[in-house]
């Protein structure tokens, strides 16, 4: 338990990561592992209607890819606009945001009745979806001890799939009797129903306390050091070498620029073929065998693999590094986009090929999330992984758009899934020359 009197500790982050994990711990860890399970199903809310929107609206598929191109640009801007505020005034007023905009987001896309309406809805829905991106995940990374660090963050990315799976069942469930609109209320609702949770129930980072140290941060630290039953301190630690008052100033020195630089393009040639087969996966698999409800089914089986490929690469990572994981996901995934072009009309093959796909995009997910997390100390983590994430939001705008522009084009789906593979190989090469910082470690 924690003392009644306060002592001076030098930094309690080193008792938080050292100790076995407490409930306390695991709580923030699910909490935030809900969070990003909601950020799943609404991700993937408009690639599950999409079948049915374009006959309704009569839309060809370089409008659709388009529209799913929407939700990837306000990822870009939540990730650009909510990290700093992640790093500057903390989490848990960040993440709070992030709900409010989903839920908005998911109620103007149900009620849209044109292109416009449902870009808007879009949009808004990935301003919060992008800022929870670098919130939530390293939220769970600082409250998990040293050992569960890559596990603890490997399981808010895995339940990212899990949301797309309920989004699978919530589209087969409503697509036949409420039409697609009945797939972005109920998101909308899941996003509505968990804000008063997290506000009751989110803990703040002690590493942005302890970092960042803004207002009355002793005060702060210690009423979350009595949540964690860790002792109190009377005074703050020494502000990390370098740290200035404001976020900004701080991430364009040239120590942290040259590092951004670097992982703009490696996330932006990551995402480009990333969100190609997870937003064009679906309804080729629905034209290629004239079935909605396939389409819906072969996006379970990828979420069903990213759960296994994104928990076993956290845990993977904590065992044999980041950087190998890294490379054997990403050579994977290239390797595994081509060869889905040249079976979206077999129904045995997707099967197989469909876990396989989601293992290794929700484990290079992982792999990738965790080499920038490393790249930045604590105090600027949400603000580089938000501006890294940014440029991966170009390129994920761009793949979808590319795709769905070659697609309209005619060119064969093989000849498309293959060239949509190079990029994740550049991606990998990119990455590997990442830099690591571990701060209090």
């Amino acid at each position: 338990m924690a003392s009644e009197t306060p002592v001076s500790v030098s930094d309690p982050r080193e008792v938080l990561g050292n100790r076995p994990m407490q409930l306390p711990q695991y709580a923030v860890i699910g909490l935030c592992v809900l969070i990003n399970m909601i950020d799943g199903y609404d991700i993937l809310a408009l690639a599950q209607a999409g079948s049915a929107l374009k006959r309704e609206w009569g839309m060809g598929d370089a409008a659709l890819g388009t529209l799913l191109s929407m939700n990837l640009v306000g990822m870009a801007i939540g990730a650009l606009g909510v990290s700093p505020v992640a790093d500057q005034w903390g989490r848990r007023p960040a993440i709070l945001s992030c709900l409010i905009f989903m839920s908005m987001g998911m109620a103007i896309s149900a009620m849209s009745h044109g292109f416009y309406s449902m870009a808007a809805g879009r949009i808004v829905t990935g301003i919060g979806i992008g800022g929870m991106t670098s919130t939530a995940g390293m939220l769970a990374l600082e409250y998990a001890s040293f050992k569960r660090r890559e596990f603890a963050s490997s399981c808010v990315a895995a339940a990212y799939p899990v949301g797309t799976i309920l989004g699978a069942m919530v589209a087969v469930a409503v697509l036949g009797s409420y039409g697609w609109r009945g797939i972005f209320w109920v998101g909308s609702a899941l996003s509505a129903l968990l804000f008063p949770v997290a506000f009751l129930w989110l803990a703040e980072s002690l590493d942005y306390l302890l970092s960042r140290q803004p207002r009355n941060a002793v005060a702060r630290t210690n009423r979350m050091l009595r949540r964690m039953a860790i002792p109190e301190i009377a005074e703050l630690p020494p502000k990390p070498e370098g740290a200035r008052s404001a976020v900004l100033a701080e991430i364009v020195q040239p120590f942290h620029a040259k590092e951004l630089a670097k992982l703009f393009l490696a996330h932006a040639l990551n995402m480009f073929a990333w969100y190609f087969i997870i937003n064009w996966g679906p309804p080729l698999v629905a034209q290629a065998n004239a079935s909605d409800t396939l389409g819906a089914q072969y996006s379970a089986w990828v979420s069903y693999g990213g759960i296994v490929g994104g928990m076993t690469t956290g845990f993977l990572c904590g065992t044999i590094g980041v950087k190998r994981m890294m490379w054997f996901t990403m050579l994977s995934l290239a390797a595994l986009i081509a060869l889905f072009g040249q079976f979206t009309g077999s129904q045995q093959a997707l099967w197989l090929i469909a876990p396989l796909v989601g293992a290794m995009l929700f484990g290079s997910a992982t792999a990738n999330w965790l080499t920038i997390a490393y790249a930045f100390p604590p105090q600027l983590r949400a603000t580089g992984l938000g501006f890294a994430t940014t440029a991966g939001r170009v390129g994920s705008i761009f793949g979808p758009i590319m795709g769905g522009w070659l697609l309209g084009e005619g060119l064969a789906v093989g000849a498309v899934c293959a060239a949509m593979a190079v990029p994740a190989v550049l991606s990998a090469l990119t990455f590997s020359r990442a830099r690591r910082m571990e701060p209090g470690r």
